[in-house]
């Protein structure tokens, strides 16, 4: 069973993120101003609905984002690749394949994001009216779609990962070998909710307070408030793409691998 200790690794993406937030600033900063620029586009453009022609804005954004990810989860879990690259052929042959693992998983990270812009932006534009929605017959049949439904999205969540075994110098195939079963993904999705939920409560506070210091009202809204969320948005949403990022890349070591997230392929 494809399994590992959440909680582990999700103290691991936290402690990577904390010990090394010097490193992950002076990397961060070109992207998450790109992925900012971005984001107040579509805003000026007023594309917050138009989901297809926001993925493609926010294509720079999601090229550069994956690079970032893609080269601090690799630096994370082969802690060895952080030190000077050492003279001679053969770690040289080493370091170019590296710098390929990390260019296709930058690459990989991109398509699912572009994917899943289209995927939500068909399903936006097919979206039933009201008055259809109505006419729509439920019963056992409508039970049984929507719990099939929902199994198959759990199941395809690790899909959206497949990324960090890619810029580990796994196949896909391979990958989605190992971690076949459901237990995979309810393990990060466990990790995804966990990490997720203080990001999205200090998100919410911050909002609320920019809203008073703005003077923010429904009958008196303010220009500058989105931009300024839009801002905070983007840096915390990198935060959290690294950490979670980071704490997967970990379970999903140990899984590939059989050794211990912490102790073993870590410290090679």
């Amino acid at each position: 069973m494809a399994s590992f200790d959440i909680f582990a690794a999700t103290k691991e993406g936290f402690r990577y993120v904390m010990n090394n937030h010097n490193l992950i600033i002076r990397l961060a900063a070109i992207p998450v101003l790109v992925k900012f620029i971005s984001y107040a586009t579509v805003l000026s453009l007023g594309l917050e609905e138009n989901i297809l022609r926001k993925g493609l804005v926010l294509f720079p954004s999601y090229l550069i984002e994956g690079y970032l990810i893609c080269t601090l989860v690799r630096l994370a879990i082969f802690k060895h690749e952080s030190m000077i690259q050492p003279p001679g052929a053969d770690s040289h042959e080493y370091y170019k394949r590296r710098a390929a693992d990390i260019q296709a998983g930058a690459v990989v990270y991109t398509l699912l994001k572009m994917t899943a812009s289209l995927i939500v932006g068909v399903i936006h534009m097919m979206e039933v009216t009201p008055a259809e929605e109505s006419n729509v017959q439920g019963g056992l049949a409508a039970f049984f779609a929507a719990a099939l439904m929902v199994g198959f999205l759990i199941w395809a969540f690790r899909i959206l990962w497949i990324y960090i075994p890619v810029t580990f110098g796994y196949s896909m195939r391979g990958y989605l070998y190992k971690v076949k079963g459901m237990s995979f993904s309810f393990h990060i999705f466990s990790v995804w909710i966990i990490c997720m939920l203080p990001f999205a409560l200090i998100f919410l506070l911050f909002s609320d307070l920019m809203m008073m210091m703005t003077g923010h009202t429904p009958e008196n809204p303010s220009e500058i408030l989105p931009y300024i969320l839009v801002g905070f948005q983007s840096v915390m949403e990198m935060i959290l793409l690294i950490i979670v990022s980071v704490a997967i890349g970990y379970g999903t070591i140990q899984i590939l691998t059989g050794k211990n997230i912490s102790k073993d392929h870590t410290k090679k």
